[in-house]
Formats: structure tokens, sequence, C-alpha cells
């Protein structure tokens, strides 16, 4: 005797349907020099290129100045190290704000990070 399931109790799984992305709905920022620049102003030590190159367009002060402010942060996420669960919670925060700031930017955004974007601001 066989164990087997017939083929009348095998159920089949349904196939999911996934929408396509319409990107001429996204309203993204053309890709130009401002826009990498204020890139660079959220990705650590890279903070220094915006300051050297685009200081003086507002969208690029005003991401370089989040930039500045989540390098403050990532120096101390350095300092954490020594408490037992801060590391993780500071290495989400910093990756979900590097996140958000180039979201904003490729959007055209001036949005201030979670936390840290109001005291950037002043």
């Amino acid at each position: 005797m066989s164990t087997m399931p017939t083929n009348n109790s095998v159920k089949k799984i349904p196939k999911i349907k996934i929408a396509k992305l319409d990107w001429s709905k996204l309203n993204l920022r053309k890709v130009n020099s401002m826009t990498i620049l204020a890139i660079l102003s959220y990705l650590y030590i890279l903070v220094i290129i915006p300051i050297i190159f685009g200081s003086k367009k507002p969208f690029i002060q005003y991401h370089t100045r989040q930039g500045m402010a989540l390098l403050i942060v990532w120096v101390l996420f350095a300092f954490s190290f020594y408490l037992p669960v801060a590391p993780w919670i500071f290495a989400l925060f910093i990756v979900v704000c590097i996140i958000v700031g180039i979201i904003n930017v490729v959007t055209g955004h001036e949005r201030p990070l979670p936390l840290i974007g109001k005291l950037a601001i002043k």
C-alpha cells in the first residue's frame, strides 16, 4: 500500500499577481551633479565632498547639514559598543536615516530626518 496522495487531493498554489511599477508617477528628480552631491552628504565621511563642491546651493546645503548630523550620530555609534543593546539600535537608526535621506534627495524634498533632522536645521 502506498501513502502517496492522488492527483485529486493536491492543491494548486495560486499565482501571485505583482503590479508593475509605473516610473512616470514617482516624480523623481533628474540625476545631475546637484542630486549626486546631495546623496553623497548622507554617506558618512563623504559629506566632505558636498561641503567642498556644492556649498552655495540651498538644496545641497540643507542635505549637507542633515548629513553632518547623521555623521555625528555615527560617531556616537562608535562609542555605543560598550553598552549591551545600543549598537543594534544605533545601527538600525542610522540605516533608516540614510535611506530616508536618499529618498528625500531623489524625490526633491527637503524633509528633516527622523529625530535628528530638527537639530540639524538649527
